[in-house]
């Protein structure tokens, strides 16, 4: 079956100034090097050099009509009304500021950030007693979709909340929901202060609730998946602010060679100037991590259910351009201060994921947490939780704030 290809079918915007081309290629030339997969990331035009292609995947089962797709959401709905969770949607105010040692292009405006808040009901109500959150960051070609899909035993937040925690996720900014600035002036450390942002509103009520006030937490655990693994480690050493720290699929020196040729090949894109974040309207600035469905599918999923990866596959997004640009320098500022974080940190790892590897060999960069401790999900991809051993990532997550009394 022929699958759509949107990256090849985006229409490119300008070119990028001459300067901040040159300030991304300065970055790039002066940390390419230092990647253990350098070597697979030297692609000439020519395609020599380039890593060994993996074997093609499956094509993705036909998208769910938008009929579908609603019945899903409404059947989400009823499981979380007949659990008694409140699944509510959230906002927060934020300037799009970098005060973290991770030092990146922002712009300084203000933007709305966007999400939800999931929990047991009985958590949120008045006098319910001190109160404890995990918020979750997605990672670069996801979006709140990752945590949120229609599917019983695939919406993350809807199974912590079975198991007596709360959920805020939230579309970072720049993808879904959220406001959307220039590509080049969102950041990895911007990214990082939004996270800081909302930890202190949750933590004080200050965020605005459809249709209900707006409850404070006493305990905050900042969760990242993938590159949002970094944004979150970067609030926690620069603010320490957390009471917890949750790594899904991240390793600051564990990039495979394929994720280093995805990355690269899309940095290409975001030199001749991105792409409207919409395609052919908005804010430009934007790109694809993967080129095509295809190689959205190879890159993320391993061991998922063709029906979980029908729902799934539609929602990858464009990111912007800024907060890839600046993931490089940011690796080399985290090695020098991820021993400052103190917190428990639980590491989440698939042991089938193409993108991530090293997760032991991150985790011994930890050296001033309070504990770590490592999980690896047999079978999983990238998007372990779209895995079939997902329940799995929900266990091993609930034991751990139940252990550290995070929940």
């Amino acid at each position: 079956m022929t699958t759509t290809d949107p990256a090849r079918t985006e229409e490119r915007a300008a070119a990028v100034p001459r300067s901040r081309k040159a300030a991304l290629w300065t970055t790039v030339a002066a940390l390419l090097a230092l990647s253990p997969a350098a070597a697979a990331v030297a692609v000439r035009a020519d395609g020599a050099g380039a890593p060994a292609a993996a074997p093609a995947p499956a094509a993705a089962p036909a998208a769910p009509t938008a009929e579908h797709a609603e019945r899903a959401a409404a059947d989400t709905r009823a499981r979380l009304a007949a659990e008694d969770i409140v699944d509510v949607p959230v906002s927060f105010t934020v300037q799009n500021t970098d005060r973290t040692p991770a030092a990146c292009p922002v712009d300084g405006r203000t933007y709305r950030v966007s999400g939800h808040l999931t929990a047991p009901a009985a958590l949120l109500a008045d006098g319910a007693g001190p109160r404890a959150v995990t918020l979750y960051e997605h990672g670069i070609a996801a979006g709140e979709w990752y945590w949120r899909l229609d599917a019983p035993g695939y919406h993350h937040t809807e199974e912590m909340a079975r198991k007596g925690d709360a959920s805020l996720t939230i579309d970072r900014l720049g993808y879904g929901a959220s406001d959307k600035p220039d590509g080049f002036e969102s950041c990895i450390g911007g990214q990082a202060d939004i996270a800081h942002q909302i930890v202190q509103q949750l933590r004080s009520g200050g965020y605005r609730a459809d249709g209900r006030a707006a409850v404070p937490f006493d305990r905050v655990v900042l969760a990242g998946q993938s590159n949002g693994g970094q944004i979150s480690e970067i609030e926690a050493y620069t603010f320490q602010d957390v009471d917890g720290l949750v790594l899904m699929d991240w390793a600051d020196l564990g990039l495979t060679p394929q994720a280093n040729a995805r990355f690269f090949t899309s940095l290409q894109t975001c030199l001749h100037g991105g792409s409207p974040v919409d395609g052919a309207a908005g804010p430009g600035g934007y790109a694809y991590y993967d080129l095509g469905t295809e190689e959205f599918q190879a890159g993320n999923f391993h061991d998922t259910d063709p029906a979980v990866l029908a729902l799934a596959a539609p929602h990858q997004n464009r990111h912007p351009c800024g907060d890839m640009a600046s993931q490089l320098n940011a690796v080399l500022v985290d090695l020098r201060h991820l021993a400052d974080i103190k917190v428990p940190v639980l590491f989440l790892y698939g042991e089938k994921d193409a993108r991530v590897q090293g997760g032991a060999e991150h985790r011994a960069l930890f050296t001033g947490a309070a504990d770590t401790q490592l999980v690896e999900i047999p079978g999983a991809g990238h998007y372990m939780g779209m895995a079939r051993d997902a329940h799995q990532v929900h266990d091993s997550l609930a034991d751990w704030l139940a252990a550290h009394r995070l929940r």
